[in-house]
């Protein structure tokens, strides 16, 4: 009788998840759809990458997209070829605030910089490159300029760093800049927890479990040590680790600028500010939290930060928090952290500003 009930039991439960699975295959509509996660391809160096020829259509409360992913694996519609004698490119790496899922391409700040660099109609074509991709760091970043971008013959690379959690980013992807074989303990725990990785992403039900953990764990974390990632970035008196993320952000576009230089184009950092540091009524909720934890959060300490963690590069840098701040906080999505059209227009402003008054 009591196996009965136990396979009873398993039996609804199996009966359960499968309803929930379907429902939210249907519609849920979030990053953990499977038509979402078949954006990516798994790559052995940079750890992944989009995945060429992909075709999503990607819809929330909030918007209602169609992502295309080209031959070589970036968001635009057809293949880069050879670059026509008239031609200049620009190559923009970066995340998922430069990738844009939530924005149509012809909507992101990459494709309005190449229709406002392209309006005045003379000799010289411009071809704006949208290379950023989801979840990237200055480290893969790095790896994906080598790897893919620098094939695209660029003569400006725009390196996008989001300060909100760039330094978190860089830490953690840090042991892929190393050269030589891998110990082979490394492997084989990257491996499981791969395969891990790949079983809850083709559930929805245990993605949104996963996020709910996630969600826990983290405000019980913070109550531990205040405040925790990707506040870090932020806190009065930052962890260790985010000088080492600094350092490290710093060799990356160090690099990312030498290995362009030798390709005879020019390189530009774009510092991305954080949703809170634009947006009052965010910024308030954090900083309460935080304070209730028993930490302090000083509202551009990232933006500042990176800014004087890049300085002895020499690279221009673009501060996208003056322009964005000024504009009010209907520049990014309420549900996300990343740009809404208005947003875009902004960026594509001041980024075409900011290539003229530099005479790139």
């Amino acid at each position: 009788m009591r196996v009965r009930r136990i396979l009873l039991i398993v039996g609804i439960a199996a009966a359960q998840f499968a309803l929930f699975e379907t429902a939210l295959r249907t519609w849920g509509h979030s990053e953990a759809a499977p038509a979402f996660q078949s954006l990516f391809v798994p790559d052995p160096a940079i750890g992944y990458r989009l995945q060429p020829n992909a075709r999503v259509r990607f819809v929330t409360a909030e918007f209602d997209t169609h992502i295309n992913v080209n031959a070589q694996g970036v968001r635009e519609d057809d293949a880069i070829g050879p670059k026509a004698a008239n031609e200049r490119r620009i190559v923009v790496l970066g995340d998922s605030l430069v990738l844009s899922v939530q924005v149509d391409r012809q909507r992101t700040f990459c494709q309005l910089l190449e229709d406002r660099l392209n309006r005045s109609g003379g000799p010289v074509r411009y071809r704006v490159i949208n290379a950023g991709v989801q979840g990237y760091g200055p480290v893969e970043e790095l790896l994906f300029f080598r790897q893919v971008a620098l094939a695209f013959q660029p003569d400006l690379v725009i390196e996008t760093l989001f300060v909100g959690n760039d330094a978190e980013e860089a830490v953690t992807s840090a042991p892929r800049l190393r050269a030589g074989p891998r110990p082979t303990t490394a492997v084989l725990k990257e491996s499981l927890v791969a395969q891990m990785r790949r079983i809850v992403r083709r559930s929805m039900v245990l993605q949104i479990a996963r996020l709910r953990v996630l969600s826990v764990t983290d405000r019980f974390s913070t109550r531990l040590a205040p405040p925790e990632p990707p506040l870090q970035s932020y806190a009065e008196h930052p962890a260790a680790r985010i000088g080492e993320g600094l350092r490290i952000t710093r060799e990356c576009v160090e690099a990312i600028a030498r290995d362009a230089a030798a390709a005879g184009a020019r390189t530009v950092v774009m510092l991305m500010p954080a949703r809170f540091q634009v947006n009052d009524e965010d910024y308030g909720h954090l900083k309460d939290a935080v304070e209730h934890a028993g930490g302090k959060l000083v509202r551009d300490a990232a933006t500042t930060r990176f800014d004087a963690a890049l300085a002895p590069l020499g690279v221009p840098r673009l501060d996208l928090l003056p322009a964005l701040r000024a504009a009010g906080p209907d520049v990014f999505f309420l549900q996300t952290v990343h740009l809404t059209p208005r947003g875009h227009e902004i960026v594509a402003q001041q980024l075409e500003a900011f290539i003229r008054q530099q005479g790139l």
